[in-house]
């Protein structure tokens, strides 16, 4: 079952013609007669599929299903109700003639549900910035033209002219909606599954629309089914349809703006992942894969096991607030000295990995020394329960390299155990210290 629709006509040898094309589509459909029996039976359904020959009453209960139903609403009405119903709150209109074809497809396109989003993941992103241009593709100048005055006149917006050629530089980041001329040929189907295809590789939520030169079922069925948001006449250009060409243009964006933050929002979901919150460093998950990669490379590489000494103490001495400025100090002083030489990660607690690519033991025994007098050197401000502060803080440090090229590196796993037992070693020995597995000195 595709989904659950309600249809409400008062016709009804039209009611049940709807009822059986929707159901040979595998649709679950309910009928009604008028909008208050509707209200009755419409719990539980997707969309709501009206036709009413008298335009007048079309809009009243076009209104009245927007008022009391908070699903879409879908008017089946012929070109002289459409500018009527989009001026009423229809979301979308069908033709009454539509081909089976071209019935399917756009309910597929329209019933299409959003999984729902995770706990923690619900809240917007406080930095996203919707995008807000439309942009328009053609070779022919006098389309261009036209379309030009046509969305200026129902939106107020400019509109960006793009040859087919530039679909194979960059595109512009701000691309909320992006009609595509079909062509005297067809050549725009390929040009729209092509743009889809780059859009979803690149992560990006830009909304499609072909422009169609002449009214073609199964041109516009391929079209939605290749993800094009709409399929819209070219003859949606003139200026007595304005009211309508603003109302599918204002969906086209709307859908491209929501594409676009659920891209941002997954993109930044990966990126919390994969952060440590506190620091800002990169976390256990993260950092093990780095490891990883850096095993699978075949280079050597150096760890370093980083440990706050005596942090139990801070918290319980000063409260877990000033522990937590403290972790946060120490992974500032991380990042800075490592810059761009390895990588840092907030491995757990007041514990720090450091990931050396192509470094032996005497360049990762520096820069842990390095690092070691870094933070020691000063006292680290915080706001103690007794106040502002400084609070001297130190480190140890535990040292492993991979091997030469003639000995066996290890696995990664193996590698973090020999840089842990240095680390305890380091410990051990009275920290703030740096230990190295191999010699287990002090360096």
């Amino acid at each position: 079952m595709l989904g659950r629709l309600l249809i409400v006509d008062n016709d009804l040898t039209s009611r049940f013609l709807m009822k059986a094309r929707l159901g040979a589509a595998n649709h679950q459909v309910r009928t009604a007669a008028n909008v208050t029996e509707a209200v009755k039976s419409g719990a539980g359904i997707n969309a709501v599929l009206l036709r009413n020959p008298d335009s007048a009453a079309l809009t009243r209960d076009i209104s009245a299903l927007r008022r009391r139903m908070a699903v879409p609403v879908i008017a089946i009405c012929d070109a002289a109700q459409r500018q009527a119903a989009f001026r009423a709150g229809a979301q979308h209109v069908l033709e009454s003639d539509c081909h089976d074809s071209v019935l399917r497809a756009r309910l597929r396109r329209w019933m299409t549900r959003r999984a729902p989003t995770e706990p923690g993941f619900a809240e917007p992103m406080a930095d996203f910035q919707p995008p807000q241009q439309i942009a328009l593709i053609s070779s022919d100048a006098g389309l261009s033209s036209e379309w030009r005055c046509a969305v200026s006149r129902a939106t107020g917006r400019g509109l960006l002219l793009l040859p087919p050629r530039a679909l194979n530089g960059a595109l512009p980041d701000d691309l909320a909606a992006v009609l595509i001329d079909a062509g005297p040929d067809g050549s725009g189907l390929q040009h729209l599954a092509d743009l889809r295809a780059r859009l979803n590789a690149e992560g990006r939520g830009s909304a499609l629309a072909l422009l169609q030169r002449r009214p073609l079922a199964e041109q516009e069925a391929q079209a939605l089914d290749m993800g094009a948001a709409d399929v819209m006449c070219g003859g949606l250009s003139r200026v007595e349809l304005r009211e309508e060409l603003e109302a599918r243009l204002t969906q086209l964006l709307r859908t491209g703006m929501e594409g676009e933050r659920r891209f941002s929002d997954a993109r930044m979901a990966r990126h919390l992942a994969c952060v440590d919150p506190l620091t800002g460093l990169d976390n256990r998950r993260r950092m093990n894969a780095e490891i990883a990669a850096a095993d699978a490379s075949g280079d050597r590489f150096a760890l370093l096991m980083i440990d706050i000494d005596r942090f139990k103490a801070i918290n319980d001495t000063h409260g877990h607030a000033a522990g937590d400025m403290v972790l946060s100090h120490v992974g500032t002083e991380l990042r800075e000295a490592v810059g761009s030489v390895g990588r840092v990660a907030r491995y757990g607690g007041e514990e720090f990995v450091v990931l050396l690519s192509g470094a032996d033991e005497t360049v990762a025994v520096s820069l842990a020394e390095r690092i070691r007098h870094r933070i020691s050197a000063r006292q680290v401000p915080v706001s103690g329960l007794s106040g502002e502060m400084g609070v001297a803080v130190s480190v140890s440090i535990g040292v492993a390299a991979s091997g030469e090229q003639d000995e066996p590196a290890g696995t990664p796993s193996e590698l973090m155990r020999m840089a842990d037992a240095a680390l305890i070693s380091a410990k051990q020995a009275g920290r703030n210290l740096v230990m190295l597995w191999r010699t287990r000195d002090a360096a």
